[in-house]
């Protein structure tokens, strides 16, 4: 079977044994998976314009990811989708995130070193005491 990726206009022959996912990151088109496919993140999400009767409707777990995403406009997770036919798939979305991530993924470090200027068990007081203020109240 035949699986086209828009707006790269790449066609790849593959069978129903791998995922979208796979298939896309075997020909270097990326598409971003933070989960690696567990699936737990929703940031796969691809478009399929042709041949979604090529592929399973999506699980309760993708279903529980992607929400009412899925019947709106028909976007799926792409480490879920295995397909059984020709099909078109639309990664304008992912290509449009890679081109404007600014968001930072958890656990990343940056090699810029920051010193902290905090200071243990010391409290800065801005106003000075008045005359009548006692200590302890």
């Amino acid at each position: 079977m035949k699986i086209k990726f828009l707006p790269q206009n790449i066609e790849v022959e593959s069978g129903p044994e791998k995922t979208l996912l796979q298939i896309a990151t075997e020909n270097k088109l990326e598409i971003r998976s933070i989960c690696k496919g567990v699936p737990s993140c929703a940031e796969c999400r691809v478009k399929i314009t042709e041949g979604d009767n090529n592929v399973l409707p999506p699980t309760k777990a993708e279903l529980n990811l992607i929400g009412t995403s899925y019947f709106i406009d028909g976007r799926r997770l792409s480490c879920q989708v295995r397909c059984f036919g020709d099909v078109v798939v639309d990664l304008t979305e992912q290509v449009e995130k890679s081109e404007s991530q600014t968001k930072k993924i958890r656990g990343f470090r940056t090699k810029k070193h920051v010193e902290s200027k905090a200071v243990n068990d010391t409290m800065l007081l801005s106003d000075k005491p008045g005359p009548n203020d006692k200590p302890g109240k």
